[in-house]
């Protein structure tokens, strides 16, 4: 089973809080964890606000559920290359797709017909699923 959703924000300093919104809400309908929300929230604000900076395009937000596994996908119409920086500790910047790096299981951008795509994969186990535990 395959479940998608598909949000498409303009250029704006709201659009982060805009996606924040439609994943959080997609995320609790498909069940997930509510950590794993919290995780997938984050790497979406980190990755939409540096679409906007960089892009300065419409951005799309592409959630896709399959195979025990959330798939977050943010397009824009910006050129460049995505790199997760070593931000010096005091840097209020520059921090964003280490923190994507961190949170998912697996990150990495291809370039689109109009910009580019950049993506993070998350594993999904359902939050009413209850964990075996052995004796």
């Amino acid at each position: 089973m395959v479940d998608e959703l598909i949000a498409r924000l303009p250029p704006t300093t709201r659009s982060a809080g805009e996606a924040r919104g439609f994943v959080t809400e997609a995320l609790r309908s498909w069940s997930v964890r509510p950590d794993l929300i919290a995780d997938i929230v984050l790497a979406t604000s980190e990755l939409v606000t540096n679409a906007i900076e960089h892009g300065q395009s419409e951005v799309t937000v592409d959630l896709r559920l399959s195979d025990g596994r959330v798939l977050l996908r943010v397009t824009d119409g910006g050129p460049g290359t995505p790199v997760a920086l070593t931000a010096d500790a005091r840097s209020p910047r520059s921090r964003g797709l280490t923190i994507v790096e961190a949170l998912s299981r697996d990150w990495g951008w291809q370039l689109a017909p109009e910009g580019k795509v950049v993506w993070a994969e998350f594993t999904f186990k359902p939050a009413n699923v209850a964990s075996k535990s052995i004796l």
